[in-house]
């Protein structure tokens, strides 16, 4: 079959026809503009079916000031200061594990609680950077210091 130049032009009024009639049941039915809710709206459907709505990130990083464990512990490690300070040289050896390090370090005083040191340093990833050798430590050093002291 061989298309002239009429049976092209038929053709393509036919697509341009057909086109049409669909963008018109599209935007003039309405289905494609509202179909969005606003916030206020989906925050409203969202508390009717049960759901707890919160803040954005941003905002509730502006309103909501997060406790500062940094803080508590150093405040921790200055109450328990007391006129004696213990000095301590600890030898990290190979493969010696945070527990280990965690268990002696209290034992000689320089830490009270050995466990909440070792999750100290798991939290904030030091357990995975101490380095082999000897670190002198001091009773009266914070997490902080202590973790910087055994990764560096």
């Amino acid at each position: 079959m061989r298309m002239n130049k009429a049976r092209l032009q038929g053709l393509s009024a036919g697509i341009i026809f057909t086109t049409t009639i669909f963008a018109g049941f599209y935007y003039g039915t309405g289905l494609f503009k509202g179909t969005a809710p606003t916030a206020e709206e989906a925050k409203e459907l969202l508390v009717k079916q049960g759901f707890v709505v919160t803040l954005p990130m941003e905002e509730t990083k502006q309103t909501i000031q997060p406790k500062n464990a940094e803080k508590d512990l150093m405040e921790k490690e200055t109450s328990k200061k007391d006129s004696s300070i213990v000095s301590y040289t600890i030898k990290v050896n190979t493969n010696m594990t945070t527990t280990e390090i965690a268990d002696r370090l209290s034992k000689e005083k320089i830490i009270d609680d050995a466990a909440e040191f070792e999750v100290y340093m798991n939290d904030h990833d030091f357990s995975k950077k101490i380095q082999i050798g000897e670190f002198v430590v001091t009773n009266n050093m914070t997490y902080r210091q202590l973790a910087n002291t055994l990764t560096h």
